[in-house]
C-alpha cells in the first residue's frame, strides 16, 4: 500500500491556513516597503560552499545537502536566508549599491527538528540592511520590527534587546578554562547563577571579573540597563557593547519606539551576530516570533566587507499567537430582542 504520509517534520498547509500565512506575509511586505525595503525572490538551493561560508559549525549540522544530478556539484537546501542575501549583495554591487535595503519571504528547511513537534520547514519574512552600521541603523531595524509586529496585530509583543558581545566580554574577562566555556553558556541560557559562580571559581581572569560573572545572569527585566552600567564599571570590556545598546534605544525612542525589554545576558545566537541583537515574543506563541541582530562580519566572508543588520519573522509562530489571541478574546453577548 502506498504510504501517503510526509517525511518527519514536514506538513501540508490547508487552504485556510495557507491563506492566513499569505495575508500575514503580504501585510509585512507592505510595512517593509514603507521603510524603503525592496523585495527579493531567492532560490531554495545554494552551492554547499556558499552555505558553509554563512553559517556556524553547529548550524551546518542542520543543512540538507545532496549531489546535483546535472552538474555533480554538492548543493544544499537553504536553512537560513540571510547568507543567501549576503551572497547576492557581494555578487551584484552594480544592482545593489550601499546601503541596500532588502526584504524577502519564503521557506527554509532544516535537516532535523529543533525540538519535538517543531516543523523542519519554516516560513519566514524579514529584512536585511546591508552596508550600513551604527546606532542610526540599529534604531531603524528596531523601528521596522515594532511597526511590522503592530501591523499584523501583534502590538502586544515584547521586543527584547541584547548584544552579542556583552556576555562574551564578561566570560572572556573571567578567564574561564576552554573546557568550561560551553557549560558557562548553557548556564547563562538557563540564568543559573549557581553554576556560573562555581565556574567563575575556576577562572584565571581578574578577581573582580570572576566575582561579577554570576551577576550576568540577572541583567534582564526592570532596571537591567542600570545594573548593566554597574556591571560594566567592574568589567570594562562590556562597556562598548552597552554603549551601542543605549545609543540605539535612545535614537529609536526619539522616533517613536515603545517600551522594550533588555537582556544583556542573552546567550542566543546563529554564529554570525556581532552587535545589537533582538527578538520579539508574543503571548500564545511557542517561541520567539522574530529574531535578528547585527552581523558585521558576515558580508566579508563573501568578498564585500561591510556592516549589516536584519531580522526574520516566523510566520508560523506569528499565526499561532494571533489564533490563540482570537480564541482567548471574550465574545460579546448577543443583543437582547
Amino acid at each position: 500500500m502506498l504510504d501517503l504520509s510526509l517525511p518527519t517534520g514536514l506538513r501540508d498547509l490547508l487552504p485556510d491556513h495557507s491563506a492566513h500565512l499569505a495575508e500575514l506575509s503580504g501585510r509585512l511586505q507592505q510595512v517593509f516597503a514603507s521603510f524603503g525595503y525592496r523585495r527579493l525572490f531567492l532560490p531554495t538551493l545554494e552551492r554547499l560552499d556558499v552555505v558553509e561560508r554563512g553559517l556556524s559549525a553547529s548550524a551546518l549540522a542542520d543543512v540538507m545537502k545532496f549531489v546535483e544530478p546535472g552538474s555533480g556539484e554538492v548543493v544544499a537546501i537553504r536553512p537560513d536566508i540571510t547568507p543567501q542575501i549576503a551572497r547576492l549583495y557581494a555578487s551584484r554591487p552594480d544592482a545593489l549599491p550601499s546601503p541596500a535595503r532588502l526584504c524577502y519571504d519564503g521557506p527554509v528547511l532544516r535537516a532535523r527538528e529543533a525540538r519535538a513537534g517543531r516543523p523542519r520547514e519554516v516560513y519566514q519574512a524579514g529584512v536585511e540592511l546591508l552596508g550600513a552600521g551604527g546606532a542610526r541603523y540599529d534604531a531603524e531595524a528596531l523601528l521596522v520590527l515594532a511597526k511590522a509586529l503592530d501591523s499584523v496585530g501583534l502590538g502586544q509583543a515584547v521586543i527584547e534587546v541584547g548584544h552579542a558581545r556583552f556576555a562574551a566580554a564578561a566570560i572572556e574577562a573571567a578567564g574561564l578554562p576552554k573546557k568550561a566555556l560551553a557549560e558557562a553558556w548553557d548556564a547563562l541560557a538557563r540564568k543559573d547563577e549557581g553554576v556560573l559562580t562555581a565556574l567563575a571559581a575556576k577562572g584565571r581572569g581578574a578577581v573582580s571579573a570572576r566575582h561579577a560573572l554570576p551577576r550576568l545572569a540577572g541583567l534582564y527585566g526592570d532596571g537591567a540597563l542600570k545594573r548593566a552600567r554597574v556591571f560594566a564599571r567592574t568589567v570594562p570590556g562590556c562597556g562598548p557593547a552597552l554603549a551601542e545598546v543605549e545609543a540605539a534605544l535612545k535614537l529609536a525612542r526619539r522616533q517613536g519606539l515603545g517600551e522594550v525589554a533588555v537582556d544583556l545576558g542573552e546567550a542566543r545566537g546563529l554564529g554570525y551576530y556581532t552587535g545589537l541583537t533582538f527578538a520579539g515574543y508574543a503571548p500564545g506563541a511557542g517561541a520567539a516570533v522574530a529574531t535578528g541582530g547585527r552581523y558585521d562580519q558576515l558580508l566579508g566572508r563573501f568578498g564585500r566587507p561591510g556592516p549589516a543588520i536584519g531580522f526574520g519573522i516566523d510566520l508560523e509562530f506569528a499565526t499561532q499567537a494571533l489564533e490563540r489571541a482570537a480564541t482567548a478574546r471574550p465574545r460579546r453577548a448577543a443583543p437582547r430582542r
